[in-house]
């Protein structure tokens, strides 16, 4: 009897022992798909993110190509604008905005619609620093007065013209030295949240919120007489596509030797088919 006990006893333990392998072994299968599944979303979302990225990359390469269509088709467009001056002025086939100015080109499902712009008649913010051989950059002085003059032209006070044009200057020099009345990154380390002057030319109209005091309406101002151009070393402007919101413009780099009036007739009284050298401009002066 003892013998049958023990042997029963020893078959019941192999059946535990069977049944805990058995559990053992699904567990082991659940965890395997459990892993196999979070494996499948894991690719499943790597794929999609693939998708994703290439069609963004597909549409960006479309845009770009679009753009260099605009491009191509706004120059052929400049070239018969300027080839228009032999029959009515160079003035006036730029300043023809139902002819002139407008790129329209169709696409798949849509069009683009641009427009040429005289890329000269803005003030160069770049300007208001010179580049050093070194590399670094100083305040040029002539173009300070530019600036501060186009500022009083718009109806701003001396006084007020000439601590914007400090702080615009200073936002770009680049030392740590603050012109009289101008700004550097200690005035603007005290605010929340601080920051720092870029010691560099500006990269987009947008940036003048940082500067300290000019507010919005100053900028909004200021957008259409402005513009960014670090190549350039000065600012230069076409005396035969200037409209009659560009006077401030010619008050800003003559100063005191005209009024707004007198720069306002100049552009009023420009021959038809425009100047034909600077003296004609000078004369009529």
């Amino acid at each position: 009897m003892m013998a049958v006990r023990d042997k029963q006893f020893f078959v019941g333990s192999e059946t535990l022992q069977h049944g805990r392998q058995t559990g053992a072994a699904l567990i082991i299968v659940l965890g395997l798909v459990s892993v196999m599944s979070v494996t499948a979303v894991v690719v499943f979302d790597m794929f999609v993110m693939f998708v994703r990225k290439t069609t963004n990359s597909q549409i960006v390469s479309q845009a770009r190509e679009y753009a260099l269509a605009g491009e191509i088709l706004g120059a052929k467009r400049a070239g018969a604008v300027i080839k228009a001056n032999e029959l009515f002025g160079v003035s006036d086939a730029i300043n023809d905005t139902d002819n002139g100015l407008k790129v329209d080109m169709p696409i798949d499902g849509g069009r683009i619609k641009g427009a040429l712009k005289e890329n000269t008649n803005c003030f160069n913010l770049s300007t208001l620093v010179s580049k050093l051989p070194n590399g670094s950059y100083v305040a040029n002085v002539t173009a300070m007065q530019q600036f501060s003059n186009l500022l009083q032209a718009m109806g701003i006070g001396k006084t007020e013209a000439a601590s914007l044009t400090a702080a615009l200057t200073d936002w770009q020099d680049s030392d740590t030295r603050p012109l009289p009345m101008g700004a550097e990154s200690a005035a603007y380390n005290r605010l929340d949240p601080p920051y720092r002057t870029s010691d560099s030319r500006l990269v987009s109209i947008k940036d003048l919120r940082l500067i300290r005091d000019f507010s919005v309406d100053l900028i909004d101002a200021l957008t259409p007489l402005v513009c960014i151009d670090p190549l350039d070393t000065q600012t230069v402007l076409n005396i035969n596509t200037l409209q009659p919101h560009h006077s401030v413009l010619v008050k800003a780099l003559l100063g005191d030797a005209v009024t707004i009036q007198q720069a306002s007739q100049l552009i009023a009284s420009r021959p038809r088919g425009g100047y034909d050298h600077n003296r004609r401009f000078w004369q009529m002066k």
